[in-house]
């Protein structure tokens, strides 16, 4: 599955994270050239993350229009890599891998489960 990547200037780990999801083929646009908002989206692309904040606006918006025009699904993600993480364990339906349960003990013989999930 084609990838398309716009914004952010370095995207070595939102590369690796795409790669834990089988998605190797990755298409860079950096996002913050005004002629960037006039390229078309090439057609063996099959998702779009959008690095929010290193995008302009007027790319985010153009962006947004055409990939929903061809009906495209869309995630939205700061540069932070953990937060993709999340996002792309949502599209996938899969567990989160920073998503860990603990069992810790309330006092007086009881015990709980924590559900503890960092992004």
């Amino acid at each position: 599955m084609t990838t398309l990547v716009i914004g952010g200037d370095h995207i070595d780990k939102i590369r690796r994270e795409l790669a834990e999801y089988g998605l190797e083929d990755v298409v860079h646009w950096g996002g913050r050239k005004p002629a960037h908002t006039r390229r078309e989206i090439p057609s063996r692309v099959q998702l779009v993350v959008m690095v929010t904040d290193q995008l302009s606006h007027n790319m985010l918006y153009s962006s947004t229009l055409k990939a929903t025009r061809l009906g495209l699904p869309i995630i939205y993600s700061r540069r932070s890599a953990y937060e993709l993480r999340g996002k792309l364990a949502e599209r996938f339906n899969k567990k989160a891998a920073n998503l860990a349960f603990r069992r810790f003990s309330a006092g007086w013989g009881s015990s709980f489960t924590l559900r503890a999930i960092s992004y």
